[in-house]
């Protein structure tokens, strides 16, 4: 097929004859050096383009957007672009010069043409996109150090509650030698169930004043006198180291009636026990330790060594209560049902007699105190 133009040039890609002013074939598109002046064959490309090479002006199809040439396409800075770009210009020849040709390639801003941004989402990044911060890992030396600093912190609350316990406990001297309900193994030193009188005890009586009565398996002290009432053991009998354990019971009185147990007594001219310890519980559920000894007349005197203090272990008035004292040596431990109430420590009196009271004072206390004992029993120790 012969050529239409009589210095025709053939498409160096489809061997197409193009016009004289063609550069880019028609049909294909290849890029073919204008025709030099006089009708000379092809010369050298313009700089930048290279034989062969394909057209700048690429067209990828779909829909062409209004107002805009094939081969041109959004840029970073075109005002036009949905994404905020503009159009990247390309040279592009016509006749014997170049022109600024739209490409039809752009990318994100900060992006280089051709490639994708390397945190961006499908090659973009959408308008007010904004990449969350990575969230890391737990950190387990934070964690761990919580955790030390909880055992620290239980391990010292236990040491110092020990340390707190120990001391206090040692302070108070609370150490009962026996446990307070055991019955210990040796014969006991005296004991009596109150069936009846054998073992001798004072009932002197005097009507309106006060009573003793033994007998039915109980002994009963009363006081209508406004006065403290005792009743000691028989037979002048004294003791030193010993576990005693009686039922008493404020049976009739008012909740500021006492009743007890005097240990470790002794008497002068003027009084069968001068010198004691004395234990009492009240009607309302407290208890108070004193310790009775003997001023320059001669006269005996007492002084509180435990204050009136309330404990729940104590049944008030009208109620039971299960009472042990355990005295070895300068040690005295005060057990009400099962619970030490307090334990002393006085080197004042280590030996002597003991006896049951009820206590109808102070006055003007109603008369009529009455406190009942059953099972009295006195184990050495």
């Amino acid at each position: 097929m012969s050529s239409m133009y009589p210095s025709a040039r053939l498409c160096q890609r489809c061997g197409r004859a193009l016009t004289p002013s063609e550069v880019y074939c028609n049909t294909c598109g290849q890029y073919n050096s204008p025709a030099p002046a006089g009708g000379a064959a092809a010369g050298a490309p313009p700089p930048g383009v290279s034989w062969g090479g394909s057209s700048p002006q690429t067209n990828y199809g779909g829909r062409q957007p209004a107002g805009q040439q094939w081969g041109q396409i959004p840029s970073p800075t075109a005002p036009n672009n949905p994404y905020g770009g503009g159009v990247v210009q390309q040279p592009t020849y016509s006749g014997n010069s170049y022109a600024q040709q739209p490409s039809f390639y752009s990318a994100p801003p900060s992006a280089p043409v051709m490639g994708f941004q390397q945190d961006s989402m499908n090659g973009y990044n959408p308008a007010g996109y904004s990449q969350p911060p990575r969230k890391g890992g737990p950190n387990i030396g934070f964690i761990m150090g919580i955790i030390i600093l909880l055992l620290v912190l239980v391990g010292a609350g236990f040491f110092g509650y020990k340390y707190i316990t120990n001391h206090n406990s040692k302070a108070i001297s609370i150490t009962p030698t026996a446990a307070p309900n055991s019955t210990p193994s040796k014969p006991p030193l005296f004991s009596d169930s109150f069936q009846d009188n054998k073992s001798g005890w004072d009932l002197t009586s005097i009507t309106g004043k006060f009573s003793v009565k033994v007998g039915g398996g109980s002994m009963v002290l009363e006081d209508d006198n406004n006065r403290l009432l005792y009743e000691l053991l028989p037979g002048g009998r004294t003791y030193s180291n010993f576990q005693l354990n009686v039922d008493g019971q404020l049976s009739k009185g008012d909740r500021n009636n006492g009743y007890g147990i005097f240990i470790r007594g002794a008497s002068n001219q003027n009084s069968d026990l001068a010198t004691y310890y004395r234990f009492e519980l009240y009607g309302d559920g407290t208890y108070a330790v004193f310790k009775g000894s003997i001023d320059a007349n001669g006269k005996s005197q007492s002084s509180k060594l435990v204050d009136y203090t309330s404990n729940a272990a104590i049944q008030k008035v009208g109620n039971v209560n299960h009472i042990t004292i355990i005295a070895n040596g300068p040690s005295m431990s005060f057990i009400v049902n099962g619970q030490t109430l307090t334990t002393i420590t006085d080197n004042g009196y280590t030996s002597g007699s003991t006896a049951l009271f009820v206590s109808n004072l102070p006055a003007p206390t109603p008369p009529g105190a009455q406190a009942i004992f059953r099972n009295l029993v006195i184990y050495p120790v």
